[in-house]
Order: structure tokens, then sequence, then C-alpha cells
């Protein structure tokens, strides 16, 4: 049988891979070949039942750096029309009168971020994809094992095919047994906690407000969706989230009211319910000769500050902005100080995003009454000092660090 070949391979056609096929669009019109290898289709049409799990029912936070790129890459306007803004943000310490305000009118901005449903998204990521003439795609088929050779990687493919590539991008999840194959470790820390994942609608608008809410039991928060409607992720301990899974609607709208408090009005429905076991995940390595992890396969992070996307699409745009030279450059883009390059550019930035996202709910967590006082301080100083708000909220927009350079 025929051994197919590419330039660049990428395993997964989620977020982070589909994210990646668009950015390298420099290196294919300068001639690399490019392959999407997915399990799923990459059209489901309206059929909910069809969607690929990256592309679920579950709503995704995308800070305004995350716009920009998207905007650049001329896939915001496909966007928009689904994503909500987030125009203000408050932060909270539930019990305690520790609180500060986000605007997005402080920034000069027209939103801090956007949340958007990850089916919207994920038609709007793969809509162009579908029909690119210079993108082999692969689907729905699995790689079923990968062998590291002079040459790059040698995949053999379920379908019986093998396809031979000078780089490897697996952008397929954190429990891909891929990673097993190659020796590559990850090192998971759990919370010991859950996330609660579901939509609620109230019986007034939300005018553009995101509310993150801490306390002792974990944060919640409340994410602008339609008019009426938020996106809501609560983290629960471990050992309750079954017994709250299975609350009869009026019971646990009552929990959540009583939870976020009358800010955002009365609850008056409940959408469907999904739950996960929280983790701050990172692979022993990232990158070796003619190979890179990307996405959740790197890093998976606590969904406390919306960032997993956001540092994901950071992450794939400063390696497109290595491919994308080295193909100009007539250089393999498997070689390891391309790659290298890449890993040094985005360390910082993945140190210090894994790093809050680690931080934040342990800090809330806390009991302690100095650390309390020392939190409500830190809020307060937030909410009385322009300039640090701005600092800060100018992190949580993705602005905190050099773009790539896209194109």
């Amino acid at each position: 049988m025929t051994t197919l070949t590419a330039d660049i391979t990428i395993i997964g056609a989620g977020m982070a891979g589909a994210s990646l096929v668009h950015l390298l669009a420099p290196a294919r019109a300068a001639g690399m070949s490019v392959a999407l290898i997915d399990r799923q289709p990459l059209q489901w049409q309206d059929d909910s039942d069809a969607r690929p799990p990256s592309f679920d029912g579950r709503a995704t936070a995308l800070s305004f750096g995350t716009q920009e790129i998207l905007n650049q890459l001329g896939l915001w306007d496909a966007i928009a029309s689904h994503a909500c803004p987030i125009e203000h943000i408050q932060v909270s310490d539930e019990g305690r009168f520790g609180q500060a305000h986000l605007h997005a009118s402080e920034q000069g901005t027209p939103a801090l971020g956007y949340i958007i449903e990850n089916h919207q998204l994920g038609q709007a990521l793969l809509r162009d994809i579908v029909n690119a003439d210079d993108l082999l795609q692969l689907t729905p088929l699995s790689v079923e094992q990968v062998k590291m050779n002079a040459d790059g990687a040698l995949l053999q493919l379920s379908d019986g095919r093998k396809l031979q590539t000078r780089l490897l991008i697996m952008a397929d999840g954190g429990r891909s047994p891929l990673m097993t194959q190659l020796g590559i470790q990850s090192k998971r820390n759990d919370y010991g906690t859950h996330a609660l994942v579901t939509q609620v609608e109230c019986d007034q608008p939300h005018n553009n407000w995101a509310y993150e809410r801490f306390s002792q039991d974990g944060p919640i928060a409340f994410l602008p969706l339609h008019k009426n409607q938020y996106a809501v992720v609560w983290t629960l301990d471990a050992d309750v989230i079954d017994a709250m899974l299975a609350l009869d609607e009026a019971t646990l709208l009552a929990k959540l009211q009583q939870r976020i408090g009358h800010r955002v009005g009365r609850l008056t429905r409940i959408g469907s319910r999904v739950s996960y076991p929280l983790a701050l995940v990172k692979a022993s390595e990232q990158v070796r000769r003619s190979l890179v992890l990307l996405g959740n396969a790197a890093h998976s992070l606590h969904p406390v500050a919306g960032q997993g996307f956001n540092l994901t699409l950071r992450d794939a745009a400063s390696l497109a902005e290595h491919l994308n030279k080295a193909a100009l450059d007539g250089l393999n883009p498997g070689d390891l100080n391309v790659l290298e390059r890449y890993l040094k550019q985005q360390v910082t930035d993945q140190r210090n995003t894994v790093t809050a996202s680690d931080w934040l709910p342990r800090l809330f967590a806390q009991p302690n009454a100095l650390v309390a006082c020392a939190r409500d301080g830190g809020l307060l100083a937030l909410a009385a000092m322009p300039t640090a708000r701005r600092l800060f909220a100018r992190h949580a927009m993705g602005q905190g660090q050099r773009a790539a350079r896209i194109g």
C-alpha cells in the first residue's frame, strides 16, 4: 500500500488543531504540505449528537487578544454574530467585602472578551478547512501507531495506510495513547473537584456583565451568552458532584441563586448539565525533533480564569510564526532548533498563565483569616487603583506578552 507523505501533520481537528491549520496559511502558500487527521468528520451540520467532543454544548471564553488573532485570520466575522461581548466583570469573595469591577471602557476596547458556545466556534473554525484544496484531510480516521525515524515520524492509520511526515503535531487532547507510545509522561495534579457546566436563564438581561465569585468551596462563574442567559461553570468537591447533578431543576436553581445572589436577577430556567474532573496537567516535554505537543496535550488548566483556549491559541500562533518562517527559508519544519525557538518564545507566557490558573482557586479557598484579609485588600486595591486594574485586565485579555507575527 502506498505511503502518504506530508511536511506537517496535525493529529486532532479540535480548537487547537483547526486554529493551527489557519495559522499555517503562509507555510501552505509557500508549498509546505499539511495533513489533518481526526477521528470525527469535519462537518456535522445541525445534528448535536454528531458534534465532535471538542465542539459540544459547552461555552468558551475568548480573550480580546484571541479575538484579535481570529480577526487577523479572517475568521471573526463568522464568529462575531454568535459571540457575546463581555463589557464588565465583577470579581468577588463570598461572605466578605472585597470585590472589584473591570470595564472595557477603561481599556479603550469594545470588550474585555467574548463568550461563545463551542459548537458555534467549531463551525467557524472548520468551515473553510473542509473546502481547502491545499490540505490533506484524513477524517474520520485515527492513528494506531507512531514511530519516530530519521525522516520524522511514520504513522500507521486505522484504514491500513501509512503516512510519513517531517513534523508531527499532536493536538489530540491530554489522554492520547500516542503520548504513551512515545514515552511522554504527564504530571497530573488533581484538585479533588469537578466543574458543573450548564446554562441558565434569568428574569433580566445580563447587560454584558460577567461574574466570578470565589468561596472556600470553590469558584463559580456566570458568563453572559444570549440576552438573559449565562453559561455557568461551578467548581464543586468530587464527593458532592453526583448529588448536585441528580437534583431537580427547582432545587438546583435555588442552590445556584444562593451562591451567586441576586446580582444576575432571578434564575428561571436551567439547561442540560455536564461535569468533568479538574486537574492541572502538564506534559513532561512539549517538543522533540519532529514532534510538538499542542493544546491539552501540552497543558490542561483549571477553568477559573477561562484561559485554556486563549493560551492554546497564543501557543499555536507562536508555533505557526516559526513554522511559516521555516517554510519561507526552506528549512525542515521538524528541525529541533526551529521547535526550541518556538518553546523559548512561549515559556514565560505558559508559566505565568498556568501559575495564575492554579494559584487563584487555592488562594480563595484558604480559610485563614489573615489570607482572607489579604485577598480583600487585593480586591479593594484593584477597585481603587485604575492603573492596577488596567494592568490586571491587560493580562486577563491576553495582551500581556508579545503577540506572534501572523502572516
